[in-house]
């Protein structure tokens, strides 16, 4: 028999398609999907054994998806932030120190600083991404997931690569549902065109998408134009690469007619608010948002961003937006909202299914805390969710019907043991990579 609960006397933020907010309202989960939702007390006559939650001082939302993140990169934090071209000269340097079992403990504590930040389907790549599979599932967090491919510079790269990339879509299509398997190219300057359009062609015959990095830096569009003589968004139009599977990561590095190529082909900017904020070369993401682009956002890695918690995000996302613009109007706290659900859902394939509490919906949602003086008062509950809540306000996560995340506690590890792991386990890292590389001694402190 189904197990059944109610949160009741709260506010549902539900982003369907009348974006309604509920207040004194009531949601019903049964399973794994939302069974009703009324602003009365039917909910407990129809379902008269339910566990009862109550959401007296809270705000309900869908789960909020990460359209662009790699969890395992928790035991680097921070390693990147303020160095010039640290991709290259620090985080690719490191991650030729790193051992399968890293990658999974650090799936773990990555997956878990995601659930506790409000994250209820992250959209991954990495290596040995069996490995951060498992962790996800075992965390009980839905992913995206892609093994990352790379024919050339970066710290894992070869044929094998390429095979294991393909080869995982196709072992875990329809395995477990928390995974969605993708195909994952590295970027533009480390995927040659012939092993591109292979994964183009794969994704299409699949039917599954592609997520890889575009334009993140100045060194990428240097090598594509020496090249080929185009900017990374004109060269993967003139190859055939976009379309609306397409989620491409950063996309800094572009001009005026790429935005309209990425408005034409239906593929997704995504849009990294802190770790752009922290380099100085944030996304266009209003701008590309105006032109027709379908813009999502993620939090990138914590190796630039240093932190996991989508919530956080959100109010850089818009307050980036508005002072590279200058228009305090741009990227308003509704169209924020829609960009880490509705707008994501759709993006990844699943908007029937996610970003909205709907019944017959999948029940991935969060529950922040409204109740404290940070929140008080609420004029606009849409701007005070965006400007006023932070990770710390989330009280309960639910990933496919399934409490994740209650009382602020994650409740599928022990997150006390996976902080002192990220301590043992980052400095042992650390400390090997030194060895390995002289010019990373300043690490080491």
């Amino acid at each position: 028999m189904e197990k059944t609960l109610i949160i009741k006397n709260t506010t549902l933020v539900t982003m369907n398609a009348q974006r309604e907010v509920l207040t004194g309202a009531s949601l019903a989960v049964a399973g794994d999907r939302i069974a009703a939702i009324s602003t009365g007390e039917d909910l407990r006559v129809r379902f008269p054994d339910a566990e009862i939650f109550d959401g007296r001082g809270k705000v309900v939302l869908p789960g909020l998806i990460n359209a662009h993140t790699h969890i395992a990169m928790s035991l680097q934090k921070g390693i990147t932030l303020a160095v010039p071209e640290g991709l290259y000269r620090v985080m690719w340097p490191v991650e030729r120190a790193l051992t399968p079992e890293d990658i999974t403990v650090g799936a773990l504590i990555g997956g878990a600083e995601a659930l506790l930040g409000g994250t209820t389907c992250v959209v991954d790549h990495y290596f040995h991404m069996e490995g951060v599979t498992q962790a996800l599932i075992t965390l009980g967090l839905r992913g995206v997931m892609g093994h990352t491919i790379m024919s050339r510079l970066g710290p894992f790269t070869g044929e094998q690569e390429l095979e294991e990339g393909i080869d995982y879509v196709r072992r875990w299509k329809g395995r477990h549902p928390l995974v969605t398997p993708w195909l994952a190219p590295h970027a533009t300057d480390t995927v040659s065109q012939d092993w591109l359009l292979r994964l183009r062609e794969v994704a299409t015959a699949e039917g599954v998408g592609l997520h890889l990095h575009v334009a993140q830096s100045h060194r990428e569009l240097t090598t594509i134009q020496q090249h080929f003589g185009t900017g990374c968004v004109t060269y993967l139009h003139n190859i055939g690469f976009l379309g609306p599977d397409v989620l491409a990561a950063h996309c800094i590095y572009i001009d005026d007619a790429e935005m309209e190529l990425f408005a034409a082909s239906g593929a997704h900017p995504i849009y990294c608010p802190m770790g752009h904020a922290l380099h100085g070369k944030p996304q266009r993401a209003w701008e590309l948002l105006q032109r027709g682009a379908g813009v999502l956002i993620g939090t990138d890695c914590v190796t630039s961003n240093n932190e996991m918690a989508l919530v956080s995000e959100l109010r850089m996302a818009g307050a980036g937006q508005k002072q590279l613009t200058g228009d305090p109007q741009a990227l308003p706290a509704a169209k924020i909202l829609e960009m880490v659900t509705v707008d994501a859902a759709a993006a990844i394939g699943m908007g029937d299914r996610l970003g909205a509490l709907v019944p017959g919906y999948l029940a991935d949602l969060v529950m922040l805390e409204m109740s404290g003086l940070h929140a008080a008062p609420t004029y606009s509950l849409l701007d005070n969710i965006i400007y006023a809540c932070s990770g710390r306000d989330v009280d309960t996560v639910m990933v496919n019907g399934r409490i994740v995340v209650q009382d602020k506690r994650l409740m599928t590890a022990d997150a006390t043991e996976l902080a002192k792991l990220a301590q043992e386990r980052g400095r042992a890292l650390i400390r090997r990579a030194v060895e390995k590389e002289s010019d990373l001694a300043w690490l080491w402190k």
